[in-house]
């Protein structure tokens, strides 16, 4: 994070805290070079999951898909399903 009014890369961070419901962070920063204090606010960035295929493709991760492959491939054997579904996370 650099400091918004000298730009310099160095601060430390004076209190966080919880806002917007715990959906994001805000912290009150002090720059190292010019002492100036700022807040900034952290938000987590939702990434979805992506499969690459043997082809290339990429396709989004789907839950129910791999636990049909799980289950096919488990068929024949004593695996429970409460295994297999905590396999498939």
């Amino acid at each position: 994070m650099h400091c918004p009014f000298c730009q310099h890369p160095d601060n430390r961070v004076l209190e966080s805290r919880s806002a917007e419901s715990g959906r994001s962070i805000r912290r009150r920063r002090e720059c190292l070079q010019c002492e100036r204090r700022f807040t900034t606010y952290e938000r987590i960035e939702y990434v979805p999951v992506t499969v690459i295929k043997r082809s290339q493709d990429h396709e989004l991760f789907n839950r129910s898909k791999l636990l049909r492959g799980i289950v096919r491939a488990c068929e024949k054997t004593t695996v429970s399903s409460q295994v297999m579904e905590s396999i498939a996370g």
